[in-house]
């Protein structure tokens, strides 16, 4: 059985996760089902060759006696990039958010015809200016927060992308495939 080298398959699956983050960059708060699933399936097809080929081509050289130290440190590294990550996303879409908000805040003006027929149609359904007001808030707040989550999500597959040529920047790997991924077993 021939299997593909390492660098294709990261390669591949990054290209696979790029696509995801692109397609769900088009979301919006209307979003079906389907089209929050569909994404999701592709990406386990990417996630399904991620790992193995990442491991091999980090362990990939070293003697057997070093693999068990290297895998703890892959994933602690791993594991702590991941939390910054969760963190600089998790700030950077609470600011984007609030900048989206501003933006759609300043086209609700009294004398936009939009603005004024939906508060009239909240008025006319027994809310109370305050109420009303709350509610267009809400909205907009959703809508900010959902435009925020479409530029991380833009952002992250270009991040994806140039992450594929760092991939090919790695060093080849040595003792071919099936030494990194067999030795860290004995």
């Amino acid at each position: 059985m021939w299997v593909k080298p390492p660098r294709i398959l990261v390669t591949i699956s990054f290209a696979v996760f790029a696509l995801v983050l692109f397609m769900r960059a088009h979301f919006n708060t209307d979003a079906t089902l389907a089209t929050l699933l569909v994404p999701t399936l592709i990406q386990g097809a990417g996630m399904a060759v991620f790992f193995i080929p990442l491991m091999s081509m980090t362990l990939s050289g070293l003697p057997p006696e070093r693999i068990p130290a290297a895998s703890g440190l892959s994933n602690f590294a791993r594991i702590t990039a991941g939390s910054f990550g969760t963190s600089i996303t998790t700030t950077l879409w609470d600011r984007r958010a609030t900048l989206h908000h501003a933006q759609l805040v300043e086209h609700l003006t009294p004398n936009d015809p939009v603005t004024a027929q939906a508060l009239g149609t909240l008025h006319a359904s027994g809310m109370a200016p305050d109420q009303s007001y709350a509610l267009l808030n809400r909205m907009v707040d959703s809508q900010a927060f959902m435009l925020s989550a479409n530029d991380i999500f833009y952002v992250s597959g270009l991040l994806f992308l140039g992450l594929i040529f760092l991939v090919w920047l790695a060093r080849p790997l040595r003792g071919g495939l099936g030494a990194a991924s067999t030795s860290g077993a004995h």
